[in-house]
């Protein structure tokens, strides 16, 4: 069982380093995966922060708690900024030393910025490849595209940006979790990114259905990514073993949010088809003509 007071002591020296710090719990989740990462295995402190991979990234409940424990102490509190919740501090801690206090230093003072950071953990440390190209590559990567652009534009004469998101996901698709577990999401992920190459094309043709159609793909990406986050915590190379006791309510919540997940995926298709009529097709674009030319090529005798 895990200290009541290691973690908490672990998040005030946090901000010791920087009490300017606004962040969001996620960061925080991120921050203490990191600095168990960093004690060597026979360390007694890994075992009081155990981890499973969950919606943000790296998710601990003992931080959970150990955060309200800091709020109700009045040594934290949550601040809203352009509708995101942050932790920051309320009240200056007195010094506290810990078991890893150059490493957490050292880790603290390398988040900047915040994004890099997370989508580096995804990347060097998380289970399964898939996970870092959907959640970095494909859904960070679409949200930014939608942010970038003004309310119901999006680009005009130059689609670099949609071939990069439409690579993106087809190199998602390439490395599913072949798990059990998956074979049913792994369809339902198929059917998604069926829906999205039809979006994608309707997003070329600068088309008023354009901006909607993209914005349609974006949120059905996040649900997608939710019902992933829900099944791969059950996995073994999902969780660390302090949490072998919740797998069957996990599991259970998994089939409850897969079972609406499908619904949503045809919802989505049947809406892009629809839009699909009712958007004029032109000339195919160049980058359509080049697949189709290669692809005619590898059918055709030398």
């Amino acid at each position: 069982m895990p200290s009541p007071e290691v973690v908490p002591r672990l998040i005030r020296q946090i901000y010791q380093v920087r009490p300017d710090l606004k962040l969001p719990e996620a960061a925080i989740h991120a921050v203490l995966f990191e600095v168990r990462r960093a004690l060597p295995r026979d360390n007694p402190g890994r075992e009081r922060l155990p981890f499973y991979w969950y919606t943000h990234g790296p998710y601990s409940e003992i931080v959970r708690s150990s955060i309200e424990d800091l709020e109700r102490r009045g040594i934290l509190r949550e601040e809203t900024k352009a509708g995101k919740t942050l932790l920051v501090l309320d009240a200056r801690p007195a010094a506290v030393g810990c078991v890893c206090e150059d490493e957490l230093w050292r880790i603290v003072r390398e988040i900047d910025p915040l994004e890099a950071f997370i989508n580096r953990i995804y990347r060097d440390h998380a289970p399964y490849e898939f996970m870092p190209r959907y959640r970095v590559d494909f859904i960070a990567s679409l949200e930014g595209y939608i942010a970038s652009r003004p309310e119901g534009t999006l680009d005009q004469g130059s689609f670099c940006g949609i071939d990069c998101l439409e690579d993106a996901l087809y190199a998602c698709e390439a490395v599913l979790v072949e798990e059990p577990l998956f074979e049913g999401f792994n369809d339902e992920f198929t059917a998604y990114v069926s829906g999205a190459g039809k979006a994608f094309d309707i997003a070329r043709t600068g088309e008023s259905a354009a901006y909607p159609v993209i914005r349609a793909t974006c949120a059905v990406a996040r649900d997608v990514w939710c019902v992933f986050a829900d099944g791969v915590r059950i996995l073994s190379r999902g969780h660390d073993d302090y949490y072998d006791g919740r797998l069957e309510r996990w599991e259970q919540e998994y089939r409850k949010a897969f079972s609406a997940l499908a619904p949503k995926v045809r919802a989505y298709n049947r809406y892009i088809r629809e839009s699909a009529r009712r958007t004029p097709h032109g000339e195919p674009d160049e980058r359509t003509t080049r697949i189709l030319s290669s692809l005619i090529e590898g059918y055709l005798p030398g």
